[in-house]
């Protein structure tokens, strides 16, 4: 299994079809990021000098997003090509057990996403850093709820990675990944037009209020709702997985 890990890793650095994709992943996260922090005084009245250091961190991470979006593609496209060009037919030959080869997909896309995030949340504290510098405002604060805000920020694009996962080799398609994982992120704002009676009784149990309980933490101890958001985040990735699973052991290829 590490060996398909690995080989995995090795197309990516190796074609240049996905390192562009990755390239454009970062740099656009970044220009989001930044763009979201300086229009700030159009979309919510604020001038910059007037945020606090948390608030700007709340307002640049909203480019993880992109992240997340891109990865979600990045991740169908990915997974479907093999489909496609019939190299899982090879994969298959060479190492037959289904589950291994099912699991080593997980795990690559789930250290990619992980180290790709990684990497931009810290890029976007360090400008947040640098524009409180300039700007001769508070400095950002290293507290647990900072911490746990960040850790959100590096779970979603891992989360909606490994949703775009099931959805691609449930539909055996790229678009079958993206649209699941795509449906699953925004569907919260479709609900959220209906009665409260009815959105509230949905909306707990979809992954943006879990993953919002990260972002709105301001406490110094791991209370129960961000316990039981990490949960309901583990049940639809295993849920949804495991129906992933299901259809690639019963395809025939």
């Amino acid at each position: 299994m590490m060996r398909l890990i690995k080989t995995d890793f090795k197309k990516v650095s190796y074609l240049q079809g996905y390192q562009n994709f990755l390239l454009a992943t970062l740099l656009l996260s970044i220009i989001f990021s930044i763009t979201f922090l300086f229009t700030i005084d159009l979309t919510a009245g604020k001038k910059l000098a007037e945020l606090s250091s948390i608030e700007m961190i709340d307002i640049t991470l909203l480019g993880i997003d992109v992240t997340a979006i891109m990865f979600i593609i990045f991740t169908a496209n990915f997974i479907s090509k093999e489909f496609l060009t019939g190299a899982i037919h090879t994969s298959l030959a060479i190492r037959p057990l289904r589950q291994k080869y099912f699991l080593s997909k997980i795990l690559f896309i789930a250290k990619l996403s992980f180290l790709v995030s990684i990497i931009l949340t810290c890029t976007i504290v360090i400008i947040d850093y640098f524009i409180l510098t300039v700007n001769s405002m508070d400095g950002l604060l290293f507290n647990h709820a900072l911490l746990v805000k960040l850790i959100g920020a590096v779970i979603m694009p891992v989360f909606y990675s490994l949703l775009s996962v099931a959805g691609t080799f449930y539909m055996q398609s790229a678009s079958g990944g993206i649209v699941f994982a795509s449906v699953v992120m925004f569907i919260p704002a479709l609900i959220k037009m209906f009665p409260t009676n009815f959105s509230d009784s949905i909306l707990p149990i979809l992954p943006e209020s879990s993953l919002q309980v990260f972002a709105e933490i301001n406490t110094n101890t791991i209370n129960e709702a961000l316990i039981n958001a990490i949960l309901i985040l583990l049940l639809w990735i295993f849920i949804f997985n495991l129906l992933g699973f299901w259809k690639f052991i019963k395809s025939d290829f």
